[in-house]
């Protein structure tokens, strides 16, 4: 049987007026013997707080709902594990926690979506981590609603966080040619094929990020005067042709002197290749990988461009928060910054030639 405040009012010879405020937030006006005797007596007792009953009194639930999408490609709700920890200790700076659901698309759809998920998982607020080929009609609902809702990781309009891909992508680049680099070469694996110049149409059905990273190694290079070299695959296809693919990009006397790679997934094929190859990373071919965390490849620490994913996780419970507070004010889109610092092992100058 739970332990009620009435209890431990009996124990402490207080007020149940007394005790509940003590208990509650309004514990500050009383003195520190009257709360040591309250907070003793609960533990000696067992007290439990009754979340239900306190989210009657104060009208919130101190929950926020992680919307995850149960799609068949698997590919449109990515959360790394820093990720997880930027939205767990923002949420507990604030005493909230998180619940999790993944919904297919026609879950997320339904004209009962929101009142379901808010009602049923006792939830103030969502945050949506459906990142990409975002159903128009998910969008139309929780406009419709007015329901508190922040995007994770998708670029939209307003009310959402990600990083600042264009931003960290340039500032990669520069830095590669702050080094003496002139052929740099961007490579986006999906299937092999070679593109130069502009960036496909196909691009906007993938994650924004995709363009992001190429618009900003490609702005970095046009401001520098260089031209722009775009490895890029366009469709799923076997794997065995990615390494085909890295084999031809290295292959040549004017062959790239460093390449910044779009995701971890492509950094193994690209070292493989270089060392079929028989090019030395970084004497003869300098790496860069967008990645969520360190990285170790064949022994040696890569040089990573750090997603920010603990900070996009604490902005976008902030973010909510101010939904929460305010359901039908729009936020501005927040662009979070990489704050680079390109260590590890697979970066240098070019070799002389």
């Amino acid at each position: 049987m739970s332990v009620t405040i009435k209890q431990i009012a009996l124990r402490t010879g207080l007020s149940v007026p007394t005790v509940g405020n003590v208990l509650a937030s309004s514990r500050g006006r009383y003195s520190a013997e009257t709360r040591q005797r309250v907070f003793e007596a609960a533990q000696e007792l067992g007290y439990r707080p009754n979340s239900s009953a306190r989210a009657v009194r104060r009208g919130r639930t101190g929950c926020a709902a992680l919307i995850l999408s149960r799609s068949k490609q698997q590919t449109h709700s990515h959360i790394p594990a820093g990720l997880l920890d930027g939205l767990d200790d923002e949420l507990a700076l604030h005493n909230m926690h998180l619940t999790v659901s993944r919904l297919t698309d026609e879950q997320l759809t339904k004209n009962d979506f929101l009142p379901k998920v808010l009602r049923e998982y006792m939830a103030d607020g969502m945050i949506v981590n459906y990142t990409h080929e975002i159903p128009s009609a998910m969008l139309d609902l929780i406009h419709a609603h007015h329901a508190p809702a922040v995007w994770l990781n998708a670029k939209l309009k307003e009310d959402c966080v990600h990083p600042d891909d264009v931003g960290a992508a340039h500032a990669v680049t520069a830095r590669l040619i702050a080094l003496g680099h002139r052929r740099i070469a961007f490579l986006h694996l999906i299937s092999p094929k070679v593109f130069a110049g502009s960036f496909p149409q196909n691009w906007s059905r993938m994650h924004y990020s995709v363009a992001d990273r190429a618009a900003g190694y490609a702005g970095a290079m046009v401001d520098a005067g260089l031209k722009p070299q775009l490895f890029y695959h366009d469709r799923y296809v076997d794997e065995r042709e990615h390494l085909a693919a890295c084999r031809s990009m290295l292959a040549g006397a004017d062959r790239p002197t460093a390449v910044i790679v779009y995701s971890e997934r492509d950094a193994s094929l690209l070292l493989c290749a270089a060392a079929e190859a028989s090019l030395s990373v970084p004497r003869d071919l300098s790496m860069v990988v967008f990645a969520p965390v360190g990285l170790w490849l064949a022994g040696r620490e890569v040089s990573v461009a750090c997603v920010p994913t603990a900070e996009m996780g604490r902005q976008t419970v902030r973010m909510l928060l101010k939904k929460i507070a305010s359901p039908n004010e729009t936020c501005a889109p927040e662009a979070v910054s990489y704050g680079l610092s390109l260590g590890g092992e697979t970066l240098a100058p070019p070799p002389v030639e």
